[in-house]
């Protein structure tokens, strides 16, 4: 009888261990999930070099944003703003420019100008609400493809969100 019971007891010892290494294993899990940092924020691109499809080669973590719009750029204006590998308040100023003077060319009185908004590294033609409300708002519209506006945008909203993540509130 003592070797059922001995075997028993061993037994009972090394289920518990493995109960034991199991909770271990678990809680460390829970550790490094919980250290990871928030549960909205927006993982870091990891992409150190990447190569246009006319070979120029971009640098840094955004590398492959921004080879994936450089090949989507329709403007050599557009592309020559990206391709420091960088967007800066400089760039999206030389965009805000460009979209603001093919505005203007279009322009049918003083009234029909055009402004920007800001945010989260976007720059865009605020609505016009004047007498040329529809006319003005499609003009700068087509000025923002022509100069490819849309797509600086987006990567200039891609870097923001990744370089200023508390600013990103993900809950609204």
């Amino acid at each position: 009888m003592s070797d059922w019971s001995g075997m028993l007891t061993h037994t009972v010892a090394r289920i518990r261990n493995v109960f034991l290494i199991f909770g271990v294993i678990v809680a460390c899990l829970l550790c490094i999930a919980c250290g990871s940092g928030h549960q909205n924020a927006t993982p870091a691109p990891s992409q150190s070099t990447a190569k246009a499809e006319n070979g120029h080669v971009f640098k840094g973590p955004y590398a492959r944003k921004f080879a994936d719009t450089y090949n989507s750029l329709q403007t050599g204006f557009a592309r020559g703003l990206i391709e420091d590998g960088k967007i800066s308040e400089k760039d999206i100023n030389a965009l805000e420019f460009k979209v603001e003077g093919c505005v203007d060319a279009q322009a049918q009185s003083e009234d029909d100008f055009i402004t920007f908004i800001w945010e989260e590294g976007t720059t865009t033609p605020t609505p016009y609400h004047g007498a040329n409300a529809k006319r003005m708002n499609k003009i700068a519209k087509q000025c923002m493809e022509r100069y490819d506006g849309y797509k600086i945008n987006d990567l200039s909203h891609y870097v923001y969100v990744h370089e200023h993540p508390d600013d990103n509130d993900q809950s609204k």
